[in-house]
């Protein structure tokens, strides 16, 4: 019989999103070492809530304590426990499958033996990042309407927040032609505008466009415009008796078999499908 409890060895990961906390104690049936040498399909963000762990073994050995944060690419190994020398190891964790635009959220300035690791936060961005783990597994778990879309919010809240602590990131606004970009597709982004449109409305050529889009961006100008495509079929597939095809010409797909691959591709499901589980 399948595991259902994630909490436990032989668990599939077979999802988009699972969320729990793990309460590590002393002699408790939870207290052995997670050993999965191949890694998994997904990425796991874990942040410690109390107490003490180790990652790895030998040469490549580590501890977490209260605050700290770890993210597991799909490729890195895993093995950790509860410290030996301490009672108890509680985190929180969150595993998911990203998506393409998330790349540069899921790149962090310090890595250790594939692991990526940060540490040493104020406790103002504990406290908030902390909340978030909170919300993601609440809100997975709940039967709210549109769950999954909110649980994914939250988690490009928490990657965007948890990248934006690390040490060589450096904020800064804008360029005023990217948002001259953003507004001109939004406004018409139900129209099958062209990358030279776009550009003579920057006064930029469209290589430049598209490689300066991309470096502020972190995605490129058909990621983001499909974005924002679909996440307005989301709402009309919801808020609407429009058939499928209609949706997909009102965001500004004109082929409706393009129109359902596209949104399988952002979203996981086909847009009937979505429709049939959101309502």
């Amino acid at each position: 019989m399948q595991n259902t409890d994630p909490l436990k060895p032989g668990y599939d990961f077979d999802a988009h999103l699972v969320a729990g906390l793990t309460p590590i104690i002393e002699g408790d049936e939870l207290d052995y070492t997670i050993d999965r040498p191949n890694g998994m399909k997904g990425y796991i963000i874990n942040i410690t809530s109390k107490g003490e762990g180790t990652i790895f073994s030998g040469e490549h050995e580590f501890h977490v304590k209260a605050g700290d944060l770890l993210l597991f690419p799909p490729s890195a190994a895993h093995y950790y426990r509860r410290k030996e020398d301490n009672a108890s190891w509680f985190h929180r964790w969150v595993y998911f499958r990203p998506r393409a635009f998330w790349n540069d959220w899921l790149n962090w300035q310090e890595e250790r033996n594939g692991v990526y690791v940060t540490s040493g936060l104020s406790a103002q961005d504990i406290e908030h990042i902390e909340s978030l783990f909170v919300d993601i597994e609440y809100t997975a778990k709940s039967d709210l309407p549109y769950r999954d879309d909110l649980a994914i919010n939250l988690l490009e809240q928490l990657l965007i927040r948890c990248k934006s602590v690390q040490p060589d990131v450096v904020c800064k606004p804008l360029d005023p032609r990217i948002i001259q970009a953003i507004n001109y597709m939004t406004q018409n982004l139900n129209q099958d505008f062209t990358l030279e449109e776009i550009a003579a409305h920057t006064c930029l050529s469209p290589s430049r466009l598209g490689h300066l889009f991309r470096d502020e961006m972190k995605m490129t100008i058909t990621q983001w415009r499909d974005d924002q495509r679909i996440s307005r079929a989301k709402q009309l597939l919801v808020t609407t008796h429009y058939s499928v095809n209609h949706i997909g010409r009102i965001v500004g797909y004109s082929d409706p078999l393009y129109f359902s691959r596209v949104f399988k591709r952002k979203a996981g499901v086909s847009p009937k499908l979505y429709r049939e589980k959101i309502t």
